[in-house]
């Protein structure tokens, strides 16, 4: 409950120096897209693998000075896991978590401009959540595949979760002028500090790990 009050609290205040600089800076509306390279940190013995997924979203923000920007990011994004199992039935099985969430996220950005270039590289770091949308498992062997719920009592699957997920993130982009815009090229790390383990009792630990690979176009407004 904590952790909720200072997220909110944080992007409670990002909106507002956002709102209160509007006016006096230049600001910025942006959109993108890319893959996700997505898999789990745990504490268990398991092998677990990356899994190839989806994010989209848009963005809003404002230069707080020369090289400092504040910005509030929303995306849609798939994240989960993948790991193989040899020995039921002697089958060679492979399975799949596939988790989808909308999250937020408030990068504090370095800009670092290049005189007389189009291109200006950034490095960013900040808090994130994320809201559970679905959670599904998967399993394909010879040729088949099936899905079902992550908790599905007529296919006895009991997969638990937590419905949010607190984490930090960091990464570095590029962006080149284009007109009145920017085309925006980012790499993302984004680490998952909650234990998404919902299961009473259980010992083992699960917290999403995500790599992100984007690309976007921004509109600027403001002098």
């Amino acid at each position: 409950m904590k952790r909720v009050t200072y997220l909110t609290a944080a992007v409670a205040l990002a909106l507002l120096v956002i709102g209160s600089q509007a006016e006096a800076q230049n600001k910025r509306a942006g959109i993108n897209a890319g893959i996700d390279f997505a898999t789990v940190s745990t504490n268990t013995t398991d092998d677990f693998s990356s899994k190839t997924g989806f994010s989209a979203g848009g963005s809003f923000g404002v230069d707080l000075a020369k090289m400092f920007r504040l910005q509030l990011n929303a995306q849609y994004v798939q994240k989960g896991t993948s790991f193989s199992e040899l020995d039921i039935d002697e089958l060679d099985i492979d399975f799949d978590i596939n988790l989808t969430y909308i999250e937020l996220l408030l990068p504090l950005t370095l800009v670092i401009p290049i005189e007389d270039s189009p291109i200006t590289p950034r490095l960013y770091a900040g808090p994130s959540v994320a809201f559970e949308m679905t959670c599904k498992v998967g399993a394909s062997f010879d040729g088949q595949s099936v899905s079902a719920d992550c908790v599905d009592e007529d296919l006895e699957t009991n997969i638990q979760t937590k419905s949010t997920d607190f984490g930090v993130f960091f990464g570095g982009g590029v962006d080149f002028a284009v007109g009145s815009g920017e085309i925006t090229f980012d790499v993302l790390y984004n680490l998952g500090l909650t234990n998404m383990n919902d299961i009473p009792d259980d010992p083992a630990e699960f917290k999403n790990r995500n790599l992100q690979i984007l690309l976007g176009y921004a509109f600027l407004f403001g002098t």
